[in-house]
């Protein structure tokens, strides 16, 4: 006998079940942002505002110290916009989105205005700078423009935050507390726990059907 072809209702179901949206999971917070492959995070803190419509026992303090302790982490993932993941998810999932990054990088205005200059080499000097302290755009492209003042400092500060792997470090994203936008390097903000871990496409592409159908 043929399995049963789903509606559109229930189609609909399916998905808000995957997504934790049908009613609210016992899951842990670290165990729904892994669930969720991620959160939309470009506004600081709307993952505390899914999460607590997801979870029967979410405390906003939870995710808060999950990323002071840097057990999860807000960073530029998919689509080039923030996300909230796991310390692990963000270290894994990070080369196969970095080319994405990069690519987006190349058709902008910013990259336009380097255009001639050795981008590997900003690159190198910004992950040297980033290691050293999180900064925000504005303090970065000013230092950087000690070395190339003839270039647009905004231009070399979007450069390295583009097509180097980077976190944005507390107090932005932690519920009680507010700060700009400061960047640190992913390898130097997570790094230090033994090698990273290995995804796949075919491993994302599965959790990612997992957790929206």
């Amino acid at each position: 006998m043929p399995d049963p072809i789903l509606d559109e209702r229930a189609l609909a179901r399916a998905t808000l079940e995957r997504q934790l949206l049908l009613r609210r999971s016992r899951l842990s917070t670290g165990q729904a942002i892994e669930h969720l492959v991620g959160m939309q995070a470009q506004s600081p803190l709307a993952p505390y505002v899914g999460l607590w419509s997801r979870l029967e026992h979410f405390d906003p303090d939870d995710l808060a110290r999950a990323i002071v302790e840097r057990r999860a982490a807000r960073a530029p993932l998919m689509r080039a916009t923030i996300h909230l993941v796991t310390a692990a998810d963000c270290l894994a999932l990070s080369p196969l989105t970095q080319p994405v990054l990069a690519r987006a990088f190349s058709g902008q205005e910013f990259a336009r205005n380097l255009a001639g200059l050795d981008l590997a080499d900003v690159v190198t000097a910004g992950h040297g700078l980033l290691c050293e302290e999180a900064l925000t755009r504005g303090e970065l492209g000013e230092r950087l423009g000690e070395r190339w003042p003839d270039r647009d400092a905004a231009s070399l500060a979007f450069a390295v935050t583009y097509m180097l792997p980077v976190v944005q470090a507390p107090p932005r994203g932690v519920w009680g507390s507010s700060g700009p936008a400061r960047w640190a390097t992913m390898d130097h903000w997570l790094g230090g726990g033994g090698p990273p871990p290995v995804l796949s496409r075919e491993e994302v592409v599965t959790r990612y059907l997992a957790a929206f159908g």
